[in-house]
C-alpha cells in the first residue's frame, strides 16, 4: 500500500472520483453507525450529516441546519463539498486537509478494516454562517472503507454549535476514540489527542513557558520552581499543561525534548 499522505482535497480530486461501488446495504449499515457516536462525548443536539466521497456530495442531512447555520438543506446537497470548502475558514481548512485528515486516513489505514467502525473521530472548526458571521463547529463522526485501499468511501457525523462554548482561542482540537468492549461502561478509549493553532502566534511558548521549560529540563519539580520564581505552585502547574497542549506533547519528557530540538532550551 502507498505511503502517500492522503489530503481531503486530495480525496475528492483524484483518489475517489469514479462510480460509487457501494451497495444499499452499507448504506444502511453506516446510518446504523449513527446510532454508536458515544453520546457522553456529543452532549449537544446538532446536525447529521452522510457524505458520498465518490460522488464528492452529501447524501442525507438531518436536524436543525436551517435554524444553526441559515443554509436551507436542499442547497448544501445540490451544491457538493464544494460548498462546504467555501464556507469552511481557510485558515482551519488548511489544518484540516493537510493534518487532521491525513491523520485520520493515516490510522484508518493502520488499522484493520473490520475495526474502523469503531473509532470516533472528532473535530472542532469555523464555518461561515448565512448572515455572513463566523460560528465555530464540532464534529464527531466514522467511516466505511473501501476494504482494499482502507480509505474513506462514506462517512456519517454530528455536527453541533459550539460558538457560545469556544471562548479562549481558535484552537482546534482533533481527538480520536476507539469503542471498547461491549461489557466496558467506560464506552469509549482516548487514542490521541491534538491541538492545532490556524494563529502561529497562539502556538508559540511565551517568555515565561520557556523560563519554566528551562527549569524543568534540569529536573525541578513545579514547588521547586515556583519557589525559584515567587509564583504559586497551580500557577507553574497551569504553565505547564498550556506547554503540553501547545507543543502536542504527552508528558514532560516529550516537552523537554521538544524544547531541545526547537533550540528554546
Amino acid at each position: 500500500m502507498s505511503n502517500k499522505k492522503i489530503t481531503y482535497s486530495g480525496l475528492l480530486g483524484e483518489v475517489y472520483y469514479r462510480p460509487k461501488d457501494i451497495d444499499t446495504r452499507e448504506v444502511l449499515k453506516l446510518l446504523r453507525q449513527a446510532q454508536s457516536i458515544p453520546q457522553q462525548l456529543l452532549p449537544f443536539k446538532g446536525i447529521l450529516h452522510v457524505i458520498d466521497y465518490s460522488q464528492r456530495r452529501h447524501v442525507g442531512i438531518s436536524g436543525p441546519l436551517k435554524n444553526m447555520t441559515g443554509y436551507n438543506p436542499k442547497e448544501l446537497m445540490d451544491s457538493g463539498l464544494s460548498f462546504m470548502i467555501d464556507i469552511f475558514q481557510k485558515d482551519d481548512f488548511k489544518i484540516y486537509n493537510e493534518s487532521i485528515f491525513t491523520q485520520i486516513t493515516d490510522h484508518l489505514k493502520a488499522a484493520p478494516v473490520e475495526e474502523h467502525e469503531t473509532y470516533i473521530f472528532s473535530f472542532n472548526y469555523r464555518v461561515k454562517k448565512g448572515d455572513g458571521k463566523w460560528m465555530h463547529l464540532y464534529q464527531q463522526g466514522s467511516y466505511i472503507t473501501d476494504p482494499e485501499t482502507k480509505l474513506p468511501l462514506y462517512s456519517i457525523a454530528m455536527v453541533t454549535d459550539i460558538s457560545a462554548l469556544k471562548r479562549d482561542n481558535n484552537s482546534m482540537l482533533f481527538s480520536i476514540d476507539k469503542k471498547r468492549a461491549s461489557n466496558d461502561f467506560m464506552g469509549y478509549k482516548n487514542i490521541l489527542t491534538n491541538y492545532y493553532y490556524p494563529d502561529s502566534e497562539e502556538s508559540r511558548l511565551s517568555d515565561r513557558e520557556r523560563e519554566i521549560l528551562g527549569w524543568l529540563s534540569d529536573g525541578l519539580s513545579s514547588k521547586q520552581i515556583a519557589d525559584k520564581l515567587f509564583i504559586s505552585e497551580s500557577t507553574v502547574v497551569n504553565h505547564r499543561k498550556n506547554m503540553l497542549k501547545k507543543t502536542n506533547s504527552k508528558n514532560i519528557a516529550e516537552l523537554v525534548r521538544y524544547g531541545i530540538n526547537k533550540g528554546l532550551i
